[in-house]
């Protein structure tokens, strides 16, 4: 007989002190499906203090990115991705062109690894999802770490002189940790590139709930670039280089929390829902920076064109006055 199924109750948890400094102090940020955030009241953090078990995390995260391998021309155009190059860029910037080697945590469906391997980087990375790890060897030969880092000894080739983790920390439910783990990992002044959603961000502060890097439950830390830097200077790293900016994250989540409020004002609906195993309608892609068009299928998609075009100048802006989508953040171990 089957084991049975874990009751709804059991796949969720409390988390009373805070991951980033141990902080039991917090106050209300509101609630989502009548789950609750919580603002730490010691270092700022806002958490989501109901959240999916830890024993629960394949639920979420099985087959997350696996589908239809793409054809080769549809490859090419995912490898030329604008946020690729800003990548390239900053990580450029920090490390000499001898000790080009990196390791990308999470590297989802490994297409930032294969670009930066074509600009003649030496590449390697993790996936806690071994679907999506046979997808990375299949697609682009690359053999990953699976599992989580921050769990046991560091990967093979360690220590790097370079790691990054892109939209990653706001899904790690032990930060503080997470970061030590990391900080082993890379050689001494070793660089590490993390980007992720900017809880300060104009966009955020302008849709709440529709704000499409909500990515309600997945995301359970939400940063500013004040708080973010904060945490990594207790962790012992030093920021180096800090943005708002990125390419296509900041045009995307503009669009797709624009996107989400029309839908909510037309509906009254949020594009969250608390199931664990199927999608919602609507839902964001992985990335949490896009929605799925309100617009029933084969009708024109006027609205999703008229967002996409104003979407690039408006984030442009927000990321202009330090209110971007994201924080983009370059730091040396110290």
């Amino acid at each position: 007989m089957p084991p049975a199924a874990p009751s709804d109750a059991a796949r969720w948890e409390t988390v009373p002190a805070c991951g980033v400094c141990r902080s039991p102090g917090w106050r209300s940020a509101g609630t989502v499906c009548g789950r609750r955030f919580a603002a730490c009241t010691e270092c700022g953090v806002v958490r989501l203090y109901d959240r999916v078990a830890e024993d629960h995390l394949h639920l979420l995260y099985a087959g997350y990115y696996p589908g239809a391998d793409p054809t080769p021309a549809e490859l090419d155009a995912q490898l030329a991705n604008p946020t690729f190059a800003h990548r390239r860029r900053r990580l450029e910037a920090a490390v000499p062109s001898a000790e080009r080697r990196l390791f990308e945590i999470g590297c989802g469906d490994g297409n930032f690894l294969a670009s930066l391997r074509r600009a003649g980087w030496a590449v390697g990375g993790s996936e806690f999802d071994a679907r999506t790890a046979e997808m990375v060897q299949r697609r682009h030969g690359i053999r990953l770490f699976v599992g989580d880092v921050a769990s046991g000894p560091p990967p093979a080739g360690a220590p790097f002189p370079a790691a990054a983790a892109y939209h990653v920390l706001e899904h790690v439910y032990h930060p503080a940790e997470w970061l030590r783990a990391v900080r082993r990992m890379l050689a001494p002044r070793g660089v590490l590139h993390l980007q992720l959603p900017n809880h300060a961000s104009l966009t955020r502060r302008l849709t709440g709930a529709a704000w499409a890097s909500l990515m309600f439950p997945q995301h359970v830390y939400f940063y500013t670039p004040r708080t973010l830097a904060e945490l990594l200077r207790r962790e012992g790293f030093a920021v180096e280089s800090s943005t708002t900016w990125d390419p296509w994250h900041g045009p995307g989540t503009v669009a797709g929390s624009a996107l989400n409020t029309v839908r909510r004002l037309a509906t009254g609906r949020i594009p969250w829902t608390d199931a664990l195993a199927d999608e919602a309608d609507g839902a964001p892609s992985p990335d949490g920076s896009a929605v799925a068009d309100a617009a029933p299928p084969g009708r024109p998609r006027l609205a999703r064109r008229l967002v996409d075009a104003a979407a690039g100048p408006l984030a442009r802006v927000e990321a202009a006055a330090g209110l971007g989508a994201v924080v983009d953040v370059v730091a040396r171990v110290a």
